[in-house]
C-alpha cells in the first residue's frame, strides 16, 4: 500500500524558538525560578487540568501551550476587557496604564472571557509575565474570580531578565488559602529550551495525560466531528503532540491521508499493533512512512498499518466528501 504521505502535524512546537519578546520586566533582576517543592508523583486523569494564562505578545502564550500539550490540558487565555496597547505597555512612561495598574494594590482589570466548568478541574496552572517584579493585577482578578478549593494551583512565568520568585511568593502570601505550589520561571535567555525543561517539570510533577481512552477533535471549515482512540502507545504519542493543523488529501479512493510538515515519521509504537485490517472510520499511522491514514473505505490487512483509533458516526462522510487538498485541526475533545 503505496504512499506518498506524513502524518500529523508536528506537535508540539518543537519549531518554538519563540521570537518572545514579551511583556517583561525591565528592572533587570537575577533570573529564578522560585523555592520548588516538587509533591510526590500522582497520575492526573485527561481533562483534569486547566491551563490558564495572560499574555501580551507570545511569551507566555508559547510555555502555555507546551504545557497543554504535556500535560493534555485544556488552554484558557485569558483576555483583558480592554486589550493593552504598546502605549499602555510602555514602562518608561511612568503614568502608562500598566504602571498605573502595579502601583495600585487594589486594581483589578476586568476579563472579558470565563473558564468554563472550573469545578471539573483538579489541577489549574496559572501563567503571566512579569511586571516590575510581581504578576500583572489581571492575575489576581482571575484567582478571585473562581473558587480554587480542592485544586493544586502551579504558576509558569516569562521576563526579559528578572526573576519569578518575586511574583510567586507575592501571589501567596496575597491567597493564603489557595494551594500554590510552586513556579517555573523563563527569562528570554530561557525560552529556546522551554521544551525540554517544560517536560522535565511536568515529569518532576508526577503529572502525566491518562494512559486511558481519549477523545480527540477534528474541525474542517466550520463543522468539527469526533473521535476516539485506542489505548495504545501510538495514540498517546498522537495526543501529546496536539493541537495540530494538517493539511489532507486523498490517496486511492479509500482514505485521507497527511504528512508531519518536518518529514519526520517517528512515532512511539512500543505497544501498539504492527498490523490492521482498516474499516471506514479508523485512524492510523502507516509506520513506513510515518503518515497519517484516515479510512473512509474499507481496505484489506496492511503490515505497517497501525490502528489509533476510530470515528464518530457521521464523521465518515466529512472527510469522505472533502476534495483535493484540506486543512485539518486537530485537538483534545
Amino acid at each position: 500500500m503505496k504512499r506518498k504521505a506524513f502524518i500529523f502535524i508536528m506537535a508540539t512546537l518543537c519549531a518554538l524558538v519563540f521570537v518572545f519578546a514579551g511583556c517583561t520586566d525591565p528592572e533587570g533582576q537575577d533570573p529564578g525560578q522560585g523555592d520548588q517543592t516538587t509533591p510526590p508523583p500522582a497520575q492526573v486523569e485527561q481533562g483534569s487540568v486547566l491551563v490558564a494564562y495572560f499574555s501580551c505578545t507570545g511569551n507566555t502564550e508559547g510555555v502555555a501551550e507546551l504545557i497543554a500539550q504535556a500535560t493534555g490540558g485544556t488552554l484558557f487565555e485569558i483576555v483583558p476587557e480592554e486589550p493593552y496597547t504598546d502605549a499602555d505597555l510602555n514602562y518608561n512612561n511612568s503614568d502608562s496604564r500598566a504602571n498605573r495598574e502595579q502601583n495600585d494594590e487594589n486594581a483589578r482589570p476586568a476579563i472579558a472571557n470565563e473558564a468554563e466548568d472550573m469545578a471539573s478541574y483538579d489541577t489549574v496552572f496559572i501563567g503571566h509575565p512579569i511586571w516590575w517584579g510581581d504578576a500583572p493585577r489581571i492575575v489576581q482578578t482571575f484567582l478571585e474570580s473562581y473558587d480554587f478549593e480542592g485544586k493544586e494551583v502551579y504558576t509558569f512565568s516569562t521576563s526579559g531578565s528578572s526573576s519569578g520568585s518575586g511574583a510567586f511568593n507575592g501571589l501567596s502570601r496575597e491567597y493564603p488559602d489557595i494551594d500554590l505550589v510552586e513556579n517555573l520561571h523563563f527569562t528570554a535567555s530561557q525560552l529556546s529550551s522551554a521544551q525540554t525543561r517544560v517536560q522535565n517539570w511536568i515529569d518532576e510533577l508526577g503529572i502525566a495525560i491518562n494512559e486511558q481512552v481519549s477523545r480527540i477533535s477534528f474541525t474542517i471549515g466550520d463543522e468539527t466531528v469526533y473521535a476516539t482512540l485506542h489505548d495504545n502507545s501510538a495514540a498517546r504519542d498522537l495526543v501529546s503532540r496536539l493541537p495540530l493543523t494538517l493539511e489532507f488529501s486523498d490517496y486511492n479512493n479509500t482514505e485521507k491521508i497527511a504528512y508531519l510538515p518536518d518529514g519526520s515519521k517517528e512515532w512511539d509504537l512500543s505497544d501498539a499493533p504492527t498490523s490492521c485490517t482498516p474499516s471506514a472510520g479508523d485512524i492510523t499511522i502507516y509506520s513506513p512512512w510515518g503518515n497519517l491514514a484516515i479510512f473512509y473505505r474499507d481496505f484489506r490487512l496492511s503490515n505497517g498499518l497501525v490502528p489509533v483509533g476510530t470515528l464518530d458516526d457521521g464523521a465518515i462522510e466529512l472527510f469522505a466528501a472533502q476534495e483535493g487538498s484540506f486543512e485539518v485541526a486537530i485537538g483534545l475533545a
